[in-house]
């Protein structure tokens, strides 16, 4: 029995060797993550989680376990792998309340979730965002929002400024696009309901004209000429050479259906019929 013993020690002894001899001498803490960035650097993303999954393993609590945990969100995020992005940007958020670099954790999330429901065929052919869900991008301007707020001095405050302007004029738009579906299935309630959060919500968009005119032309169909007359005036006092404004007190909307309206009408969104 201990001849079997010794044996299998001295075994085990020669099998670790052999691993050590292939594999070389275990890397410090700064060696492995020298190789993280070196991977990083060659947009090598794969092995780079490879790495620093290692590198979270062995060193958890580490000199770089902040810095790594930071580059996974941007891997993640360079991968194309944006749930995880943001995934790991939450870890990182709630980790390290007092880091430095929480303003860079919150502008990788922004950008994740700003990407989210793009796919490669959007990527490549141009569509209209603004007719689709937009509930990653909300939750994208409250990233941005936040950086903005608690870090206005940072350097990724302009470039979030700048997209939180685009999220808006896309939030804008996707309401526009519900008051007009309401108005040609002649839902005008709810046309003049969508057009008015449009007005309240979203000032400084580029959507607010068409939406005082769809105002107006609902409540003139609903009966209600004095609302009608309301909302051209504020369209007409703040931009009076708007495309949306007619002739005797009207709103002029090119797509607004006019005449019967058939089952063909209403099944092609007015295209046909």
């Amino acid at each position: 029995m201990r001849t079997s013993v010794t044996l299998v020690l001295i075994l085990a002894m020669l099998a670790g060797c052999a691993r050590q001899a292939v594999d070389g001498p275990e890397r410090t803490e700064a060696e492995q993550y020298a190789q993280v960035h070196e991977q990083i650097e060659r947009n090598n993303f794969i092995n780079a989680l490879e790495e620093l999954r290692e590198l979270e393993a062995r060193y958890p609590y580490g000199e770089f376990a902040e810095q790594a945990h930071l580059d996974r969100i941007y891997v993640h995020y360079r991968a194309l792998d944006y749930p995880a992005a943001v995934a790991s940007a939450g870890r990182f958020l709630r980790n390290y309340p007092a880091s430095t670099h929480r303003d860079y954790a919150l502008y990788l999330r922004g950008l994740a979730r700003y990407n989210m429901n793009r796919g490669m065929l959007e990527r490549l052919v141009r569509t209209d965002r603004a007719a689709r869900d937009l509930s990653s991008w909300r939750d994208a301007f409250r990233d941005f929002q936040e950086l903005v707020e608690q870090y206005p001095g940072s350097e990724y405050a302009p470039d979030a400024r700048s997209r939180m302007i685009h999220i808006r004029n896309q939030l804008a738009r996707h309401e526009l696009h519900a008051a007009r579906f309401y108005a040609r299935r002649g839902a005008y309630i709810a046309a003049a309901n969508r057009a008015q959060h449009v007005v309240e919500h979203f000032q400084r968009t580029p959507s607010v004209p068409e939406a005082l005119a769809i105002m107006s032309r609902s409540y003139r169909e609903l009966g209600r000429p004095e609302l009608a007359a309301k909302s051209r005036r504020v369209l007409a006092h703040n931009w009076p050479d708007s495309e949306f404004l007619g002739g005797d007190d009207r709103v002029a909307l090119e797509w607004w259906p006019e005449g019967e309206r058939t089952w063909l009408r209403l099944l092609t969104f007015d295209l046909l019929g």
